[in-house]
């Protein structure tokens, strides 16, 4: 895939993180039975009005702050499921679960974990993801996207800070961890690539050079 058209798409997923009615100063959220919330934490902050269906909306002066409130927003309802993304992106599933288990497929083909972290080792050590976010605006990522990405990840933890995790599915998990903004951008990219080299990842992993008599 092209360098530019990676990049594009790797914006595209991290933008997709704020998976929310998100909106900044100036676009109020009407709604009568709305519930806010306004969490905090150092020099960030948000405020989340759910709505019908405890849809979170995010309501916040700039794109940190917006990315701290999606964040935040997003632990409080499915912390699990995006511990085990970040577990997955960072290649260290096979310690947590075992090599043989099967990942759930949300962000890659793998069809065990030795394979899911083979794949994601090699994203890393290649240092991927850090290319591209060298890669000066417009062809790389906007400088409101980074703080967007940066913001996540301080919500996020934030999060983890100030609450305790009641769900089974990771009550207790030393895998459960605060993230970096690296840790967001990969997993955008981890998503940006599902459907190219991420439909691929046993093929990629099992590859050997041809034999030679």
């Amino acid at each position: 895939m092209h360098l530019r058209t990676r990049l594009r798409h790797l914006a595209l997923a991290g933008a997709a993180l704020a998976v929310v009615t998100a909106t900044l100063p100036g676009a109020a959220v009407a709604d009568s039975g709305s519930r806010d919330h306004h969490p905090s934490d150092r020099g960030l902050s948000a405020v989340i009005r759910y709505t019908e269906y405890g849809i979170p909306h995010i309501v916040a002066k700039d794109y940190a702050n917006l990315g701290f409130g999606t964040g935040w927003a997003q632990a409080a309802d499915q912390v699990c499921t995006l511990a085990d993304g970040f577990l997955t992106v960072n290649g260290e599933r096979s310690g947590a679960f075992g090599p043989d288990a099967a990942p759930d497929g949300s962000l890659s083909s793998a069809t065990t974990n030795l394979s899911s972290d083979l794949y994601f080792r090699g994203v890393r050590d290649a240092g991927t993801v850090e290319e591209l976010l060298r890669t000066p605006a417009p062809a790389g990522p906007s400088r409101d996207l980074k703080e967007l990405m940066r913001g996540w990840a301080a919500g996020y933890n934030a999060w983890l800070r100030k609450n305790r995790i009641t769900d089974p599915a990771c009550a207790g998990a030393d895998w459960v961890r605060p993230v970096t903004a690296l840790d967001v951008a990969r997993r955008g990219f981890a998503v940006s690539v599902l459907g190219g080299q991420g439909r691929a990842v046993d093929g990629i992993t099992a590859a050997r050079p041809p034999a030679t008599a």
